[in-house]
């Protein structure tokens, strides 16, 4: 008699979570066209990025290696970002950080 196991499971499966978002903004990847965000929030997000990509592959969150990835990724930003981003994270646990989130 498994077919009762099998509703009874079912009749017990978990909720979904509550999104803290509206349901109009439920699945939704951004509200702002990227035309419309600012240089300096896209510069902020490439050095992210690349920061993220950096770590993940092993290699140090330098200056040099920012400006590469940005500029293989065809992004051109403000010069002193990666200088920024890079003295930033030096002595930092990023793999931490990025493993606790938020």
């Amino acid at each position: 008699s498994s077919a009762p196991a099998i509703e009874r499971s079912r009749s017990f499966s978990s909720p979904r979570p509550a999104s803290p978002l509206p349901l109009s903004l439920a699945g939704k990847m951004a509200e702002v066209a990227a035309a419309e965000v600012p240089q300096a929030e896209k510069d902020e997000l490439f050095c992210a990025y690349a920061a993220m990509i950096l770590q993940d592959s092993s290699l140090d969150i330098s200056e040099d290696n920012l400006n590469t990835l940005i500029k293989a990724a065809g992004g051109s930003i403000e010069p002193f970002f990666p200088v920024l981003f890079a003295k930033m994270c030096q002595g930092k646990d990023i793999e931490s950080m990025l493993k606790f989130g938020g």
